[in-house]
């Protein structure tokens, strides 16, 4: 490959600057306007697929991948950022055996001994990953690429002791020269390692430090303003009178909706579980197949549905149907959705969709708010996350909007009571696979199976992956109990929408 020119260099640098300060879409905008001129750029193609899979664009991330291995079958990197890549997809043994190629290419490549390490975690095997790190972490000599899944591993054993000594020193050594990318998900482990042990002042002082490395814009106003349009343009009326066809009266999409953290990943496993039935996720595919036929990205796709006409709608619909059997299957009945922009997408799933299940997650909202304020999310796209009022704010206009299409929507609607759920598994999960309209099926009581069952495909990670692993429990119940102090916030945010 010809040496790339000084301006090329410098956008590579740039976009590995953005990448790792946790701005994904601009790494990957940057990126591509690199391959817009060096299409072969391995550099560039690594920080585009990188980019893509922080930003939930799995199958985009997928092919970048691939075309670099074609290009450097054997740069640990290359091997590194394929590993990285298939976590994303579920495929957790293929990400594993290419994480050991590229430790063998490279044995002392850091990047490829890392990856080895974080895809033990993906395949559940903790005690291999401590027991291979541990020497490091005594004498102080884990690595950005390793701390990680070190504090991981023990967490998940519930070493917290250990997880809470090994974050501490590291980021106490290295955390001022680490970018977000690496102290945002340690600071995260910390804070939750600090908390199963029962000190939570201890872990509220490091989600906040956790929640302060990367603050994107995020305007009430302006949230309250979209809710309310959102609500407008929606009205019960806009759903009558519609032209019927087979696509319309598909029953093939169920679709969760629900804030972050509210159970919504418990029940796409739940569902897709069942033999007939399989979840994708927090696919980008209805908003890619909108922008296809409507030209436009972002909030303004749902004003844009909202006018198309039954011809344009028709064409989404089998576009959407095509796309959804290719991530789940053909041979599914049911295939489950649980994007996070599902909330705001609901009136276009009334138009597209009449007849489809939406299942709505109900959890307490204050464990709610906890659980999403200790977690990672995007911090530019989903700037709200980061502090309890903000995460108020959208709580209430989350609850508005449901209010909203409860009333409206011609679909099949269940809520879906998380609490309930966790307490009595064997009446409440029937309940929800009858709304699906499918056969019971005992399969889906253990809903820690589907993900490695071959019956149900793989499933793409949450961040609530590890705890889908453990039967269904009430663990999550009442974890903001510990908070009190910092629910204030949360309730203050929350209450400044309901007055006006």
């Amino acid at each position: 490959m010809a040496k790339s020119s000084p301006q090329i260099i410098a956008q590579l640098r740039q976009a590995a600057a953005l990448f790792e300060g946790g701005r994904s879409r601009q790494a990957r905008e940057v990126a591509t306007e690199v391959l817009k001129k060096e299409p072969r750029n391995v550099h560039a193609l690594r920080i585009f697929a990188l980019s893509a899979v922080n930003s939930l664009q799995w199958p985009e991330a997928m092919k970048a991948a691939e075309k670099a291995l074609k290009i450097s079958p054997k740069d640990p990197g290359v091997l590194a950022t394929c590993s990285t890549v298939l976590i994303a997809g579920g495929r957790f043994e293929e990400a594993l055996a290419k994480a050991k190629i590229a430790l063998r290419v490279a044995p002392n490549d850091s990047r490829a001994f890392g990856t080895y390490t974080e895809c033990l975690i993906w395949t559940g095997q903790y005690q291999t990953c401590v027991d291979l790190l541990q020497e490091r972490a005594d004498a102080g000599r884990l690595t950005p690429g390793t701390a990680g899944t070190f504090v991981g591993a023990c967490f998940e054993l519930g070493l917290y002791d250990e997880a809470i000594k090994a974050a501490q020193e590291f980021l106490g050594a290295h955390g001022d020269s680490q970018p977000p990318v690496v102290t945002r998900p340690l600071n995260s482990l910390l804070g939750r390692s600090l908390e199963k042990a029962g000190r939570p002042a201890e872990a509220v002082v490091v989600f906040e430090r956790m929640n302060a490395l990367v603050d994107g814009r995020f305007e009430p106003s302006e949230a309250e303003q979209l809710t309310d349009r959102l609500i407008e343009a929606f009205p019960a009326s806009l759903y009558e009178g519609r032209e019927a066809s087979p696509n319309a009266e598909s029953r093939l999409p169920v679709f969760i909706v629900g804030l972050p953290r509210s159970g919504t990943s418990l029940i796409e496993r739940v569902v897709g579980g069942h033999p007939d039935a399989h979840g994708v996720g927090e696919t980008t595919l209805l908003d890619e197949v909108l922008a296809t036929h409507l030209g436009e990205v972002g909030p303004n796709q749902a004003f844009m549905a909202a006018k198309a006409d039954d011809v344009t709608l028709e064409r989404i619909r089998a576009d959407y149907l095509r796309g959804l059997q290719q991530q789940g299957g053909r041979s599914k009945k049911r295939i489950a959705n649980k994007s996070l922009m599902l909330p705001r997408q609901a009136g276009i799933i009334g138009l597209l969709f009449p007849k489809s299940t939406i299942l709505v997650t109900d959890r307490d909202l204050h464990d709610t708010a906890i659980s999403i304020w200790a977690n990672l999310f995007d911090p530019i796209r989903m700037a709200w996350t980061n502090k309890l009022e903000r995460i108020g704010i959208m709580a209430a206009l989350h609850q508005r909007m449901m209010d909203h299409w409860t009333e409206a929507l011609p679909n099949p609607i269940m809520t879906v009571d998380y609490r309930e759920l966790a307490k009595n598994p064997k009446e409440k999960v029937p309940l929800v696979i009858e709304a699906c309209g499918l056969p019971w099926n005992d399969a889906c009581l253990s809903p820690e199976k589907a993900a490695t069952d071959k019956r149900s495909g793989r499933f793409a990670p949450t961040l609530s992956e590890q705890q889908l692993r453990r039967p269904i429990n009430t663990s999550a119940i009442g974890r903001a109990e510990a908070f009190a102090d910092k629910i204030a916030e949360f309730d203050r945010g929350f209450e400044s929408i309901r007055k006006d």
